[in-house]
C-alpha cells in the first residue's frame, strides 16, 4: 500500500513540474498582477526589482531621464538629464569648465603669404640693347636712390648722346642768327622776313634739343647730367641702370660680357621696411573685413614676434580653385624678420575687444537640430542645454543665449555624454 502512494506522490509532483513549465513557472491558478508603473510584464515582476529592464540595476547606477516629450519647434534632446554611477565622471575623464564673461576681440583668422609692397618694388634693366661692361649691385646690397648698379655699353645710347650735343649746337648757332638778324631789324637794316624765319629756326632748333633730352631721360641720364654732358662733349656709349629708389637688390642676374636687352630685367629693388600680405578669406568670412582694419601677422618659425599692419586693399573676385577671396594687408618688417613669399597666419581684427560670454569650442556638440552643451548642476548629473551661439575666437564660442555666467558645461568627454542622449547607453564600466 505505501509503494502504491509513493507512486502516486511521484506522478503528481511530476505533473505539477509539467504544468509549471508549460506556464513560464506560473502558477495557473495565481491571478496574474495587473500592469502598472512598477511593474515589469515581461518578466512579471516588479520593475524596481528587474536587472534586466532597470537601467539603474542593469547599467551600475547609469541612466538617462526624458524630463517630458518636447514640444512642437522645441529640441527634444535638451529634455534630457544624464545621471552617471559614481566613479563613472573620474573614468571617462569629464572636464568641465566655468562659463565666464570676458574682454575678447572678434578676430579672423586666415592664411597669409608675404610679398613686395607694389609701390616699393621694381625690375631694372637696360632700355636699349647692350653689353654688361662692369657690375657694381649684388644680391642683398643695400642701395640708395641713383646708386649705379651696372655699366652697359651700347652704341644706341651713343648715338642718343651724339644727337643731343648735335641739337644743342644747332640750337646754339641758331640763337647767335636770331640775334643778329633781331639787332638788324632794330637798326631797319634787316627784313621783318629774315627775322620771322630766325625766330622760326630757333624754335625747331629748342624743340630737337627738347626731343633729345628727353630721349636721354627715357634712357636713365638724370637731367643734372645733361649740363656735365654738354660741357664734357662726352659721346660714351657706356649706360648707367641706376637704382630708382632706396632699398635692398633683392635680384641680381647681370653677368659682365653678357649681352642685354630691355625685355629682360636684371636687378630687382625693394624697399622691405614694409610689405605686403596677401591674405585668403573664405567666402562666409569675407563680409566681416573692411579696409584700415588692424591686422597681425605670425610665422611659425619666428616665435613670439609678431607684425603689425592693416588691411590696404580687397581683391574683386572669388578664386575659383580654393573659392577665396584675396585681402591685401600692409605690416611693418619689425627687426628685418620678414622676406618675400613667407608663410604663416594673419589675425584680422574686426572687432575691438568688448565683454562677452565666452565658452571653449570642445564644450559644444550638434545633435543636427541645435547646439547643445551639457550643464553639471550637481556631481554627477548632467543637463542637456540648447545654446545660442556668436562669433567665433580662436578656441571658443561667444554665447548668445542659452548660458549665464557661472554655470559649468563639460569641455573634454561632451561628445560621449551627446552619444548618450542620442542613444541612450552608455557603459559604466
Amino acid at each position: 500500500m505505501s509503494d502504491k502512494l509513493l507512486t502516486a506522490g511521484v506522478f503528481v509532483l511530476l505533473g505539477a513540474l509539467f504544468v509549471l513549465a508549460a506556464n513560464d513557472g506560473k502558477v495557473p491558478w495565481t491571478k496574474s498582477r495587473p500592469p502598472g508603473p512598477d511593474w515589469c510584464e515581461a518578466h512579471q515582476v516588479e520593475l524596481s526589482r528587474c536587472e534586466t529592464c532597470n537601467p539603474r540595476l542593469s547599467r551600475g547606477g547609469t541612466y538617462t531621464v526624458r524630463e517630458r516629450e518636447p514640444k512642437e519647434g522645441e529640441c527634444p534632446n535638451t529634455l534630457v538629464r544624464i545621471h552617471l554611477a559614481p566613479g563613472v565622471a573620474e573614468k571617462v575623464r569629464l572636464e568641465t569648465h566655468e562659463a565666464r564673461i570676458g574682454a575678447v576681440a572678434e578676430v579672423l583668422r586666415a592664411n597669409a603669404e608675404t610679398r613686395y609692397v607694389p609701390s616699393s618694388h621694381a625690375r631694372v634693366g637696360p632700355r636699349m640693347a647692350g653689353i654688361v661692361r662692369e657690375v657694381r649691385a649684388v644680391q642683398g646690397q643695400e642701395v640708395q636712390e641713383g646708386d649705379v648698379l651696372a655699366l652697359i655699353e651700347s652704341a644706341d645710347f651713343g648715338q642718343a648722346r651724339s644727337d643731343y650735343l648735335q641739337a644743342v649746337a644747332v640750337a646754339r648757332l641758331r640763337e647767335k642768327v636770331h640775334e643778329r638778324e633781331k639787332a638788324l631789324a632794330e637798326k631797319r637794316l634787316g627784313t621783318g622776313r629774315d627775322l620771322l624765319e630766325a625766330e622760326t629756326a630757333l624754335e625747331e632748333a629748342r624743340l630737337a634739343v627738347g626731343r633729345a633730352a628727353q630721349r636721354l631721360a627715357v634712357l636713365g641720364v638724370p637731367e643734372g647730367k645733361l649740363a656735365e654732358l654738354t660741357e664734357k662733349q662726352d659721346l660714351s656709349p657706356v649706360l648707367e641702370l641706376r637704382a630708382p629708389f632706396s632699398g635692398t637688390v633683392v635680384e641680381a642676374q647681370a653677368v659682365r660680357g653678357e649681352a642685354v636687352t630691355p625685355e629682360r630685367p636684371i636687378f630687382a629693388v625693394a624697399a622691405l621696411e614694409r610689405l605686403w600680405l596677401s591674405i585668403d578669406v573664405y567666402e562666409p568670412d569675407f563680409a566681416g573685413i573692411a579696409k584700415d582694419q588692424k591686422v597681425s601677422f605670425f610665422v611659425e618659425g619666428l616665435t613670439g614676434k609678431r607684425f603689425p599692419g592693416r588691411v590696404v586693399a580687397i581683391g574683386g573676385e572669388v578664386d575659383e580653385h580654393t573659392r577665396t577671396i584675396r585681402v591685401f594687408a600692409e605690416v611693418k618688417n619689425v627687426d628685418g624678420l620678414l622676406r618675400a613669399r613667407m608663410f604663416g597666419r594673419a589675425d584680422v581684427s574686426i572687432r575691438p575687444a568688448e565683454p562677452k560670454l565666452v565658452i571653449p569650442k570642445a564644450a559644444v556638440q550638434n545633435d543636427g537640430d541645435c547646439s547643445l552643451v551639457f550643464v553639471s548642476p550637481s556631481p554627477d548629473v548632467f543637463q542637456a542645454r540648447k545654446v545660442l551661439l556668436g562669433s567665433s575666437y580662436g578656441q571658443g564660442w561667444e554665447v548668445v543665449g542659452g548660458l549665464a555666467a557661472g554655470e559649468k558645461v563639460v569641455t573634454q568627454g561632451s561628445f560621449l555624454l551627446k552619444t548618450e542622449v542620442l542613444r541612450g547607453q552608455m557603459g559604466a564600466g
